[in-house]
């Protein structure tokens, strides 16, 4: 699920309509701290996974699934000063993983 999406193609045919139907409208963006709390209120516990972070994702792993959570951490990994048209921060979710990770 490519979070990062909704920015670009805010139509209702972006979420598949069963989502829709069951939890309504999709916001643009969504708040790591947000989905955090929302885990963490689940039982579940978030780790670092540093074999996946990169210089402008983090990465976090769900305990007890394969989902993983990448976190945008720097706008501007390079240095060029440019700002993200789009208006994405640090601290947005980028996207969630929810691949079979095992292999």
């Amino acid at each position: 699920m490519k979070i990062q999406r909704l920015l670009y193609v805010p139509s209702a045919d972006m979420v598949p309509p069963v989502l829709a139907r069951k939890y309504g409208d999709f916001a643009p963006t969504v708040r790591f701290d947000e989905l955090q709390a929302a885990i963490l209120a689940l039982g579940h516990t978030l780790e670092l996974d540093t074999d996946n972070t990169s210089r402008d994702m983090d990465c976090y792993r769900v305990s007890d699934s394969a989902a993983r959570i990448h976190v945008i951490s720097d706008l501007d990994p390079y240095g060029s000063g440019t700002p993200d048209p789009d208006g994405h921060q640090v601290g947005d979710v980028w996207s969630i993983d929810l691949g079979d990770h095992s292999r």
